[in-house]
């Protein structure tokens, strides 16, 4: 399982003996009743990680015990706060509320420079399940007799300070980055034959030899156990020609064709880690739409325009009005040369859109 572990740096405590006093600047976190200081509750704020989860599988509070005193057990409370504060200002006299949680631990002298670990899951887990606001830890020891002294980051000895470990489940991917690339495909090979019937398409492929398929599109077959069609069926005057989606380069929707602006896009689920989803997301990421770009694909296969469309999984290459838009999925992308332009008069012209199979 995945964990994280948080240094806890934003600590103080406040004393009834002291009650406009902030001391965040102790090295200490005195908890409890003392001599000196009277009654004192340490006060923590927990700033919590971004993770890929509402809920953990165990959150530890560990603290370090410099000092305690009496020789009887000092019954530690972790409470909830329910109400803002900030260590660097609160005082005793503006203490935040807040409510004990089922997390204590009883502190012994056998505990002496030692870290001691506090279950504090049920906690963290109202707070990332949003359940219950994120106002932070109070420490409290209510018997009346003891005082225990934990380590603050002002220590400056490192090993000591306050720390919560985090530890939590990945939830399982729900598909591969090249799964959800053909997925991507396979959609919008659907819509292009119910916006685009009579078209001729050319379809290019890889290979060795890279060839192109022309012809009407007829249907996108999905096998009787297939999440998704696999197979690109044209028409040629009667004669059926069936491509797998790997093998396609681009699609052609033939001259005269425009975009059309209905056409949707898959979101891309959670993907597994992978070459294939680091590279699905970077095609995503690094090239801005209206960059223009000369593209080679397959073995021997070129395509210019500008970027009109880019999204997880493929490319489409147009003019700023959409005109002859290329459909081009990412994974079968050998080079790209991008011209990124940013000034208005270096995109007002329509770049030229082409594909072709390049003589070798």
């Amino acid at each position: 399982m995945p964990s994280v572990t948080i240094n806890l740096p934003n600590t103080t405590f406040v004393s009834s003996a002291m009650p406009d006093n902030n001391n965040s600047f102790y090295p200490l976190l005195y908890t409890g009743t003392d001599p000196n200081f009277l009654n004192c509750i340490s006060l923590m704020e927990v700033e919590l990680p971004t993770l890929p989860v509402t809920a953990v599988d165990s959150a530890i509070l560990q603290l370090t015990v410099i000092a305690k005193s009496g020789d009887i057990p000092s019954p530690v409370v972790v409470n909830k706060v329910t109400s803002p504060f900030t260590a660097a200002t609160v005082t005793y006299n503006t203490l935040p509320s807040f409510t004990p949680t089922s997390s204590q631990i009883l502190i012994t002298t056998e505990d002496l420079y030692k870290a001691v670990e506090i279950d504090v899951t049920s906690l963290v887990n109202e707070w990332l399940s949003g359940m219950s606001p994120n106002h932070g830890i109070a420490l409290t020891n209510n018997d009346g007799t003891t005082i225990v002294q934990f380590a603050s980051n002002k220590i400056v000895y490192e090993p000591y300070f306050p720390k919560l470990t985090l530890t939590y489940s990945e939830a399982p991917a729900d598909t591969t980055g090249s799964n959800f690339s053909y997925a991507q495909l396979a959609h919008v090979i659907e819509q292009l034959i119910a916006l685009y019937p009579t078209n001729v398409f050319t379809v290019f492929t890889r290979g060795l030899t890279a060839s192109s398929v022309t012809g009407t599109p007829y249907a996108l077959f999905k096998s009787s156990s297939g999440t998704f069609g696999s197979l690109f069926i044209l028409d040629d005057a009667g004669q059926k020609e069936v491509i797998p989606l790997h093998a396609i380069t681009a699609i052609y929707l033939g001259n005269g064709t425009v975009y059309n602006p209905s056409i949707t896009y898959l979101t891309p689920p959670k993907l597994a880690p992978g070459f294939d989803t680091n590279l699905l997301t970077a095609y995503y990421e690094y090239f801005p739409v209206s960059t223009e770009m000369d593209m080679y694909l397959g073995s021997n296969i070129h395509a210019t325009g500008m970027l009109y469309k880019n999204e997880y999984g493929i490319m489409v290459l147009s003019d700023t009005e959409g005109n002859t838009p290329i459909f081009i999925p990412v994974l079968n992308i050998n080079v790209v040369l991008p011209t990124f332009t940013t000034t208005t008069a270096a995109k007002a012209g329509k770049p030229k859109v082409t594909i072709e199979v390049k003589d070798k």
